[in-house]
This record gives C-alpha cells, structure tokens and sequence, in this order.
C-alpha cells in the first residue's frame, strides 16, 4: 500500500476541527456542514470538535432552534445549522416518490396524503411525541376506527414521511443518548419560512438547487478536501455528472491523484505540520469517517484494518485516533448507569496512551450523563453477521481492481 501524503491527513483533521478549535457547539456544525443527528453519535461529533462544549450547550441547538434536523447528504438524517438549513435541503433534495414506500406501509393512498397532512400538522403546532400526537389526533375525531394510520408503526412512518418531506421538523430530547424525538409543525417551530438566507443575504428556495450544489461542493472541499469528484459525489449523493458541474465554478488544484482542493487553501495545504501524537476519540457515524467511499480513506485509517473499523453496511464504527489515524475502534451500551465499553486496539499501545484512551472515556460517560465507565478489550467489536461486503470492483487494499476501472 502505497505511502499516505501526511499533509493530507493533517490538513483535513484540522479543517474537521478535530483538535477541538471550533468556537462552541454551532461552530463545530458550521465547520462539518452538519453532523449525523442520531444520538449520541451526533453530539459527541460536536463535543470533540468544540472544546469545553457542554451537555447544555448541544441541546441549546435545538432548543434555541440555532439548528434542525433533516434529511440531507444520502437522504440521512443530519443536524445542520438553521442559516444553512436551506441551501442543504436545495442541494440534496431527491423526487418525493424516494419516500412513498412509508405512505404505502402506512396504508395510506396518495389521494388521502393532503388529508392525512393537514390532520398531523394540526396537532404537530407544538412538539409531541409519536405518542403525545396519536392522543392529539384522537381528541380530533381521529382514533384508530376511522384513521388505522394513526395506529402502531403506522404513524410513526407516517411522521417520518412528512419529515423526509419537510412538512415536520424532529426535536432531540433531553437525553443526549435516547433517539426518541418529538415532532412539530416545521414552520411552526421555524417561522413562516424555513428557507434560509444564503451568505449574501438572499433568500435561498428549494428551486435554487444549481446554485446549492455549487455551495455544498465548495464546503464540501473546504471541510473535506482534499478530496476526487468521485468522494464528493459519494458523500452528497449525487451522480458523477452532478459533482463535476457543482465543482466547475469554483477555483480549484489538483493536489495529487485527483484530489482537488480550493485555490485558495493550497498555501495552507502545502505548509500543513504534521500532527502530534495526540489522541481523538470519534463517536459512530463521525462527519469525517463518513465523509469518503472505501478508495478515499486511507488519509484515517490503514486499508489493512479497514473492516475493523467500518461494518457490512458502510457503517463508520467509533474509532480511537493516534495523530489522526485509526489505531483502535470502540463500542459503547448503557447498563444500570454505566457506561459499558468494548475496545478494539489494532496494536499494543504505550501506557501514557492507554491511560489517555481510558481518560476520555470517562469523559465522554460523564457527558452522556453515565455515572461510570467499565472497559474491556476485545478482538472485534464488528460481529461476524456485520463483516465487510466491500463494493464489486475495491481490493481489500482499497484500490480499485482492473474490472472496475
């Protein structure tokens, strides 16, 4: 495996903000686009990048709606900054027909869904639990006899519909570790308008979408690059073809194997210091780890020990960081108030590095609000059923092999 150019792991580590300099919980998002919203993955992405963030700090988020859940990049859920909020939906928009299987398991025809609309976001005008909001519909006339969507799963692919359609908003709890969401009016909760002014103070629609790929693709290189068309296309969810006219108005050098970076980061770039020994601890589902296809992770993790620290499904594993790269990967579960980890080290580490893993830890328990940590070491935390199923035509090196090129 040919040698990783150090500067591109230094670079990107720290436009992630990954040594803890972004300013406060919202600067951590602003410097990622948006982190996965699935708790506790999210906030811990937001706490390693902003130092000294506090539980409070990451619900005010939500609370002082300085940020929304959506679907976005992949159509995965992610927590992005309300000012943003708008050219992220522009950019990554799919047809609502993505989203119409949840109509059909809902029971629900397509001549119902303006009724079945109007009837959820008129309970939704305040926050409510899929449970809170059966209630409101049922004070409404509409219980389970003459509405079965509103009975079992039904309602909840019910709410996830209007969701992905942007009809809803999801609201976090106080729980930085449950994923239980209430659910409201979206422009209830955001105002009159949830389509967000763009840098220049223009409002940005849902029609503007050219012009909000271009943006995405240009903050895609600023956090993640350097970085190919093709990681990019990966990331948003786009075609190739989409990634290369969002890229073209932009300004932009090839910094080696067709890894593109913005013009005006090059200086930066070429003079990156290398990285100190420093330890990071990544939640699952990280915004950098899951920022790149299998062929562009080498600048965080060797390809040799790839499937320890990514599943079957692609999923990014948390993973314990040496300089930037992946010497570990970590799992975590509640139990009666602790903080249960098992810990996948790739290699013996030094004592002074064992006792900084086990440190931040602690930390991380004391911020999902655990009473305490118990650690154990194991061979893998993937299990057999999850091993990798790597992409038709990707070595286990991570090169492409000849069929594929």
């Amino acid at each position: 495996m040919a040698a990783v150019d150090p500067r591109l792991t230094a670079f990107s580590y720290r436009r992630q903000r990954l040594d803890g300099s972004a300013p406060g919980a919202l600067g951590a998002l602003e410097a990622v686009v948006g982190v996965y919203s699935a708790m506790p993955g999210g906030p811990l992405s937001i706490r390693v990048r902003a130092a000294g963030t506090s539980p409070d700090g990451v619900r005010a988020l939500e609370t002082d709606r300085a940020a929304v859940r959506m679907r976005a990049m992949r159509t995965s859920a992610f927590l992005v900054p309300r000012t943003t909020a708008g050219l992220v939906a522009a950019a990554t928009a799919v047809p609502a027909g993505r989203f119409r299987w949840l109509l059909r398991a809902a029971g629900v025809g397509d001549d119902e869904l303006p009724a079945v609309r109007a009837a959820v976001l008129g309970a939704a005008a305040e926050p409510g639990t899929p449970a809170e909001l059966r209630a409101r519909l049922a004070e409404r006339g509409l219980d389970g006899g003459s509405a079965p969507w509103t009975l079992g799963p039904a309602l909840g692919r019910v709410l996830s519909l209007l969701t992905a359609f942007g009809d809803l908003a999801a609201v976090g709890g106080a729980s930085l570790s449950s994923n239980a969401l209430r659910y409201v009016d979206r422009r209830a909760w955001l105002g009159n308008s949830d389509d967000a002014d763009d840098a220049d103070g223009a409002a940005v629609t849902h029609a503007d979408a050219t012009r909000a790929r271009a943006w995405l693709a240009g903050e895609y290189l600023r956090a993640f690059g350097p970085a190919r068309v093709d990681d990019l296309a990966w990331w948003a969810g786009w075609s190739r073809p989409t990634a290369e006219a969002a890229l073209r108005v932009h300004e932009t050098v090839d910094t080696g194997d067709g890894r593109l970076l913005l013009a005006i980061d090059a200086p930066a770039f070429e003079g990156a210091p290398h990285l100190a020994d420093e330890l990071v601890l990544l939640p699952k589902w990280d915004a950098w780890t899951m920022g790149y296809p299998v062929d562009g992770r080498a600048r965080f993790v060797d390809l040799d020990v790839h499937d320890r620290v990514f599943d079957g499904d692609g999923n990014g594993l948390a993973m314990v960081l040496l300089a930037g790269r992946a010497i570990g990967a970590w799992t975590h579960r509640g139990e009666r108030g602790t903080m249960q980890v098992d810990l996948d080290l790739f290699d013996p580490v030094r004592p002074r590095e064992r006792d900084g893993i086990d440190t931040e830890l602690a930390a991380i328990a004391r911020f999902l609000g655990y009473r305490g940590v118990a650690v154990r070491e194991v061979p893998t935390v993937i299990p057999a059923r999850r091993r990798i199923r790597r992409p038709l035509g990707v070595g286990p090196d991570g090169t492409r092999t000849a069929a594929d090129r």
